[in-house]
């Protein structure tokens, strides 16, 4: 979905140009902009995990807070399918989705009501976007994802919500990475944001 991303931590410099019908060159100014360094502080006090490379949609980047939300809660909703995404980009309205249609107090509900670092739009976070979390910041030691297993937004199916496990030591049956695990069982929640 996103194959022109920008390299974190990068200065790129821009100048627009145009041809006119004679074939003569016009150019721009020459701008340049730095993107966030995986890691670095987003808006909310979190860590920066992802940038897409620009703000189509309202926003660039995706930051994860810096603490599990305690205590550990089910997905919910046991038996109902929520027709939620897996994608990147897609936990925002994934959590909206849960939290509309499941009355009991879930890991959407925890993040969808959490106000930290100022900021109240913090959301669980699909499978892609955990993955991100996974490859960007708890495989180079970052974001103290101590727990053996992390809820996301997407799920499984209708009885199953999607997990993460960032350890070696993961739940029984289950690798390090994304899997599908009862609805009911209660596991960690780490909310994220978008700016």
């Amino acid at each position: 979905q996103y194959t022109h991303l920008l390299k974190p931590g990068t200065t790129y410099f821009l100048r627009s140009y145009l041809i006119t019908e004679n074939n003569i060159s016009v150019y721009g100014n020459e701008v340049s902009f730095t993107t966030l360094p995986v890691g670095y502080l987003g808006q909310g006090g979190g860590l920066v995990f992802f940038d897409k490379g620009n703000s189509n949609g309202g926003w660039q980047y995706l930051e994860m807070s810096l603490i599990d939300q305690l205590p550990t809660r089910p997905w919910g909703c046991e038996g109902v399918s929520m027709g939620v995404s897996n994608s990147v980009g897609m936990g925002a309205q994934n959590t909206g989705i849960i939290v509309n249609n499941c009355d009991q107090m879930h890991a959407a509900r925890v993040c969808s009501d959490l106000n930290l670092g100022g900021k109240n739009d913090w959301f669980l976070p699909s499978r892609d976007e955990m993955n991100l979390i996974l490859k960007n910041l708890a495989e180079n030691g970052l974001g103290q994802l101590t727990s053996n297993f992390y809820w996301t937004s997407s799920e499984y199916h209708a009885l199953s919500g999607t997990g993460y496990c960032f350890s070696s030591s993961c739940p029984p049956f289950f690798s390090k990475g994304s899997s599908g695990h009862n609805k009911g069982y209660t596991y960690s929640v780490r909310p994220v944001r978008a700016f």
